[in-house]
Formats: structure tokens, sequence, C-alpha cells
């Protein structure tokens, strides 16, 4: 499997709510802080020596994320699941404390976590030691899912995605989130059948752009600020490379920026966004970045552009993908 292949892999999710995509190195979580919870986590495996113990490490909350922690999982029957196993990456200290991150852990129950689903991940090491695997592990939520006091939503079921990378080979498991036996052999499903079990019970939500900073009616003296984008049902992407869309919910692409109405998407739906003065890509997938204008008053707009830096449109209502006009004002 080439390397085009496998990023788009990395770059493949189901999004069901507003997410934040965390690049942690070893792995990459898709993390939805509403439900506290991540909704998908995508790992390598390789052959890797165990050279460090996880005694006295703990889960540890990343800053400026809002994430379960531990009154989440506190006397009751709610684990503190891995996604990205900790036994994966024992090789170096570094790689296993970055496996007991809250943004890794998800509300799995002790018998599933203690059972068929850690005798599935030792079948995934011992598959590693003949080729890489590609690993997804999909955390599905529904209308049923279970809404702790304590904040954090339960998980239906998982699923976990194996892709043999020499020998293209895709191993498909499905567990639902409950007390279950030993025996993973028997939870194998077609992964031909892996789109409905991904978008069962799930409703499509708008999909939206918009500014974190800075807000409609900014002011400043400072000629150099700090613009962030925000979005809901966006999955970020670089340009360059495709994203299979199978997902009828989600959006995927990169942000450019416009000042001044500077370029008339609207007018040029069907073409690239060029590269222009006024007119800013984000090909990288960066979702902030330090501006700086001479004194005056702008307007600025977001637009979402795919891989080609087309405009995107939305699959709910085929309208582009583009963000409020907001006014700012630079003083002299």
């Amino acid at each position: 499997m080439n390397k085009s292949i496998l990023l788009a892999l990395l770059l493949s999710t189901s999004i069901s709510a507003d997410t934040l995509m965390v690049d942690k190195g070893i792995y990459k979580v898709w993390y939805d802080s509403a439900l506290e919870q991540p909704i998908k986590v995508s790992y390598f495996v390789t052959n890797r020596p165990k050279n460090v113990d996880r005694g006295g490490m703990n889960f540890y909350k990343d800053s400026n994320i809002h994430t379960s922690d531990n009154k989440d999982y506190y006397k009751n029957v709610w684990d503190k699941g891995h996604m990205a196993p900790a036994a994966h990456f024992s090789d170096s200290k570094e790689n296993l404390k970055n496996t007991f991150s809250y943004l890794n852990s998800t509300l799995q129950h002790e018998k599933l976590n203690r059972g068929a689903w850690r005798f599935l991940e030792a079948a995934v090491r011992k598959w590693s030691e003949k080729e890489t695997l590609f690993v997804e592990n999909i955390i599905l939520f529904n209308e049923q899912s279970l809404l702790l006091d304590s904040g954090a939503t339960v998980p239906q079921a998982f699923q976990k995605n194996i892709y043999f990378t020499e020998s293209d080979v895709k191993k498909c498991f499905f567990f639902l989130n409950n007390a279950q036996d030993s025996r993973w052999q028997e939870r194998e499903v077609e992964c031909s059948k892996e789109d409905k079990v991904l978008t069962s019970n799930l409703k499509c939500e708008k999909v939206d752009l918009f500014f974190i900073k800075p807000s409609n009616g900014f002011i400043s003296k400072n000629s150099k600020f700090r613009v962030e984008f925000g979005s809901k049902n966006v999955l970020i992407s670089p340009a360059g490379v495709m994203v299979d869309q199978e997902k009828g919910c989600t959006a995927t692409g990169h942000h450019h920026l416009i000042i001044n109405n500077s370029y008339d998407v609207i007018k040029n739906i069907d073409m690239p966004i060029p590269f222009a003065q006024n007119v800013l890509h984000f090909g990288g997938g960066q979702t902030q970045a330090d501006l700086t204008l001479p004194p005056g008053k702008y307007t600025l707009q977001l637009v979402l552009g795919d891989y080609e830096h087309k405009p995107v449109k939305s699959q709910e209502d085929n309208s582009l993908v583009v963000s409020d006009i907001i006014n700012i004002e630079i003083l002299p």
C-alpha cells in the first residue's frame, strides 16, 4: 500500500458532532468535547520492543481541551479504555505516557476492556510482527447513549478496522459496549458493512464555519492580531490530499480567508480559489494564524476549499461552506 493511500486512511473519519482533531505523534484522535469522548483514534502498529513499564502512570488532561476525567470513571463499571493501547507503544516513556491522555480514554465496559477487546489487541501485536498495520478505532454513539451525571456520554459500541499494509488485507470487528465474553474472533464483521454500522441512528447536523477570534466588530490599535477558525461537522484535511467522502454528514477541506470581499466565490463556484492578494490559503490544515494589517476597516470571511482548492458544498443542502462575514477595524 503506497503512502498516499495510508495518508488518506489517516484522514478518513466519521464525525457525529463538533470535533477537534489532535495529532499526538504516535496516534491521531478526533475528539468530541460535548460527549467528553473520542469518536475516532487511528495509529500504525509496528513491531515495537517493550522497553518501559506502565507502572505508576496515570491519565492526565491536555490543557485547553475539555475531556472526561477521573470522576467519570469513579465507582462504576466503566474502565478507562485506551483506544491507542499502552502495550502497543511501550518502546519509550514518552510514547507510553502519550497513551495516558484522556483524549485517548473512552468509557468502556470493564468486561469488554479486560476481555475480548484486550485479546484482540494482543492479536494485533502478534500480526504486527510480520507487517505494519494501520488501525482505526471508531467509537459509536446514538440517541440511546447513556449520559452520566458527571457529564460524559457512554459509547454504544466500538468498531476496530485493521489494515494490513503489505498484504492489503482488511479485518473489521464490532463490539457492543457491554459485558462480553473473551471470544473476539466471533466479533468479526464484513468490512463492506462498515458504512451501515457507522451511520446507524446518526442524524446529520448543519455544516458550519465561523471565527472564534476575532469577533464581529473587533477594534484594535495593534496591527498584528490572532485569527482562530472554528468549524462544525467539518474534517480539516490538507490541500493535495483527496479524502473519500462516504458519509453525508460531514464536509472535508481546508480554510481560505478572504479579506475585503476581494474574491467572489459564488461567481467562481467551480473554479479553484486563487492565490492572490487578500486571499489567504491555509493548505496545511491550519486553524489559526497571526495577521498583520495596516490601519483601516476590513471584512473577513472563511471559505472551505477541497484538495484542489475548489469551494466545498454542504451535502445537506448543496450550499457553499462559508462563514458569515465579520467586520473589524485597525486603528492608526
